[in-house]
């Protein structure tokens, strides 16, 4: 073989390594999607989907969260509504965050007159509850609402019961024929400061359906600590009150 064959042939061999190796950096920066702990796929050695070997998420047999029921409220001469649903977690110490959900409202003739979706926050071991505030629906009425968690989407993790630890020791319902106010002592009873805490009180009639809901937020309570909250309505209830319920939960990752 010629000297001048040679030079071409490295140099077509030189040529064809840059194109493959071009090739193959765009695949990996276009195609090439890295092994993680949220791709929804079992590898990189995991125990189960996302979870175990390399991963936070524990892989756990667990139970769904139970839905109990959602009721609406009113904004006082508004055309907007506020929806509140009520939760139990069964699982103990295990919680997941970003848990999305769907709901549908329907009027008496079971027309969908609105549909929204978000996600939530479950605590462990815990009752809790989702609100959608400010929904429009005009001059409907609202009579049936479905609510529905997606429970393949749940990822669990170690969370512990911190929200146990959060004791309202104080509730004092004042102005109720007029612009009601809800004061609220809350305690921290853990050993830990608990930080970005949002409650829900949560009013029943005597038939025991809640009739009033508000929600407040406090960035933080130290440990062995207090904390005053109020909750405010903007006109007097259509009932009258025999008990009050108030909800907390720590939503500090």
């Amino acid at each position: 073989m010629s000297w001048s064959s040679q030079r071409k042939i490295t140099f077509i061999s030189i040529l064809a390594l840059i194109i493959v190796a071009s090739f193959l950096v765009i695949f990996f920066v276009f195609f090439y999607k890295r092994e993680t702990c949220s791709d929804g796929i079992q590898n990189q050695k995991e125990e189960g989907i996302d979870c175990g070997g390399p991963c936070s998420n524990l892989c756990v047999k667990h139970n769904n969260p139970v839905i109990l029921w959602t009721r609406w409220s009113k904004v006082s001469n508004t055309e907007t509504y506020n929806l509140l649903t009520y939760g139990q977690n069964p699982n103990t110490g295990y919680g997941a965050y970003d848990v999305p959900y769907t709901y549908e409202i329907y009027d008496k003739k079971n027309l969908l007159i609105y549909s929204g979706s978000g996600v939530a926050y479950i605590p462990s071991l815990n009752n809790f509850v989702i609100l959608n505030d400010g929904i429009f629906i005009g001059d409907k009425v609202p009579v049936r609402v479905d609510f529905k968690i997606n429970y393949s989407k749940i990822v669990w993790q170690p969370i512990g019961e911190r929200e146990l630890g959060i004791v309202a020791i104080n509730k004092n319902l004042i102005d109720e024929d007029s612009k009601p106010k809800l004061y609220v002592t809350l305690e921290n009873q853990t050993i830990n400061p608990l930080k970005d805490i949002e409650s829900y009180a949560i009013l029943y009639d005597e038939n025991n359906n809640a009739v009033a809901f508000s929600k407040t937020k406090v960035d933080v309570i130290n440990k062995n600590s207090r904390e005053d909250i109020v909750f405010t309505w903007p006109s007097k209830f259509s009932v009258p009150i025999v008990k009050i319920e108030v909800i907390s939960e720590v939503l500090e990752k």
